[in-house]
């Protein structure tokens, strides 16, 4: 017995580091071809890139200055990034798509501990393909590495419920794991997770489980993980750090949408069918199977996996502040249960249904994509690209019509992933080079001794690029006052200025203003006393040096 449990125990760690390899790896690919990206990615990227050149590991610094904005571990893991493997597109998206490959391992794991291998699988398969996942994987922004520890909070919570092994080390690497989530985003890492629990336990009825949870030890491991951080940022920063991070970055968030046109109640159902595709559908079906199913209502970890779902999705819904990836983290629950409905239809042989909810959904979002990226490719491109999916669309019907559900489900996904591949290789990069201004941190390089000034617009990526210092130029008298009260206001700091005050200062030296071309007749009327001299234009820029 014991040694059939070793080799057990070996098949299932062999399968974790083959899916942590092949996840990470096609996660990673084509990641060099990806610019970064204004106006998210780039204030990651420029914060970590000025974390390694300052040589400051405490404080986020952007333009120079110190920024609240989010707590230190992701830039952390991509500074480390930087520092071992250069200033690259590929360093940036190193974390992310290593995080990635851990949630994939981190799902597989849990579940091949709590129901069987193929609901394992099957679940892993609907995350790591869903397309939010994918693009969050490339993404240099926090979302991955918080979703993998709130994601490993819940998860050991729930072993430590089950007694899986020994309760307390489960709670234990509990706590460890929300600590490292308050240090990747802020309070949200302890808050959700801890409201998740409760909710469970009070469902549960099982109040004496808090007893087992070790609640004044934990939290004595939790605050030695997260709070040597936030203490010494309050020491050197005292209370502006509180203000800033605490108040606007949290509390501001949470009560005063930062986009009004947002704030709508169904915002997170669009998300949900969006940020799922193309399982969109089977996980709406798996839920509502999953209610209707006594057996599976009664099973801890499928009400687990609701309660999961639910809390995140009503407290993302009922806050200001909405973002695309604030519900990221429902879907690990939501793979879970699809996984586990997906088996379900493979026992029964149900093929019709899995033709209904996956066949169908995965060629219309095949189109979708199509259409979505038509203005990003040429014609030519556009073209080849639609002729190939639409010759595999008619191969894989043609070789599913008579084949067993799981040879269907199997060549559905194959299909899924080649479309990915595809997206990587030829539309993610086209898409991100219009959200980026690398050519423009090229041009800037042409301007060693001038001072440099974005009229009317701002591009954090052509300082990450360049590497030189730029100023926001406004038609109107920039304020110097302090901010009196909490505001969005204080959230941006990149050096801005009034174009008269900027033009004034070209006595002391030439100055150099890139002017977009949807604002070039108002920046020619506002400064023509000042003589400016038009030296370069490009596709969407002209570039204007005024005095010496």
């Amino acid at each position: 017995m014991a040694t059939s449990i070793s080799i057990s125990a070996a098949r299932s760690r062999h399968i974790c580091l083959g899916l942590f390899l092949v996840s990470f790896v096609s996660y990673l690919l084509f990641s060099h071809l990806v610019p970064i990206t204004d106006p998210v990615e780039s204030n990651y990227a420029l914060t970590a890139k000025e974390m390694v050149k300052s040589g400051d590991w405490l404080s986020p610094r952007i333009y120079g200055h110190v920024w609240y904005d989010k707590p230190i571990f992701f830039y952390w893991l991509t500074a480390l990034a930087y520092k071992y493997f250069g200033f690259s597109d590929l360093a940036a998206r190193l974390t992310p798509a290593l995080f990635a490959g851990l949630g994939i391992v981190l799902l597989y794991w849990f579940l091949n501990k709590t129901t069987n291998p193929l609901v394992a699988l099957l679940s892993t398969i609907v995350m790591g393909t869903s397309l939010e996942y994918v693009l969050l994987a490339k993404f240099v922004i926090t979302d991955m590495v918080l979703f993998v520890f709130n994601s490993a909070a819940l998860v050991f919570f729930f072993l430590g419920y089950i007694q899986e092994g020994g309760t307390k080390r489960w709670y234990w690497a509990m706590y460890a794991s929300m600590a490292l989530a308050v240090l990747t985003k802020g309070p949200v890492g302890l808050l959700l997770p801890g409201l998740v629990m409760f909710v469970f336990i009070a469902v549960q009825r099982n109040w004496s489980e808090l007893k087992n949870m070790s609640i004044p030890t934990g939290l004595m491991l939790f605050f030695m993980i997260a709070l040597p951080w936030y203490g010494a940022m309050y020491y050197v920063h005292g209370f502006d750090f509180i203000d800033t991070f605490f108040g606007v970055h949290n509390y501001l968030r949470a009560t005063v949408s930062e986009h009004p046109k947002d704030n709508v109640i169904y915002y997170y159902v669009v998300v949900f069918f969006l940020s799922m595709l193309p399982w969109a559908p089977l996980a709406l079906k798996a839920m509502v199977m999953t209610w209707k199913d006594q057996n599976l209502r009664k099973s801890s970890l499928w009400v687990f996996s609701s309660i999961w779902f639910g809390v995140y999705f009503i407290f993302y819904s009922l806050m200001a502040t909405k973002y695309l990836t604030y519900t990221f983290p429902t879907l690990f629950p939501l793979a879970m249960l699809t996984g586990n409905y997906l088996e379900q239809l493979l026992n029964h042989n149900k093929k019709s249904t899995i033709l209904s909810w996956i066949g169908m959904p995965i060629f219309f979002s095949t189109a979708g994509y199509i259409a979505a990226t038509y203005s990003y490719l040429e014609s030519l491109w556009l073209i080849a690209g639609s002729l190939t999916l639409l010759f595999i669309a008619v191969f894989v019907w043609a070789k599913i019509r008579k084949q067993s559900s799981q040879f269907v489900l199997g060549l559905l996904c194959v299909y899924q992933i080649a479309i990915y591949m595809m997206l990587s290789v030829f539309i993610y990069p086209a898409v991100a080079e219009t959200r980026s201004e690398k050519e423009l941190a090229q041009n800037l390089l042409d301007y060693n001794d001038q001072r440099i000034g974005f009229y009317e617009f701002y591009s954090t990526s052509a300082v990450y690029y360049s590497g030189k210092a730029a100023v926001k130029l406004t038609s109107e008298e920039v304020s110097e006052s302090p901010q009196t009260k909490l505001s969005w206001a204080s959230k941006y700091t990149m050096p801005t200025e009034s174009l008269a005050s900027f033009v004034t200062d070209s006595k002391k030296g030439s100055i150099v203003i890139v002017v977009p071309d949807t604002g070039r007749t108002q920046f020619l009327a506002e400064t023509k006393n000042s003589n400016p001299q038009l030296v370069k234009t490009t596709e969407r820029f002209s570039y204007y040096r005024i005095g010496d």
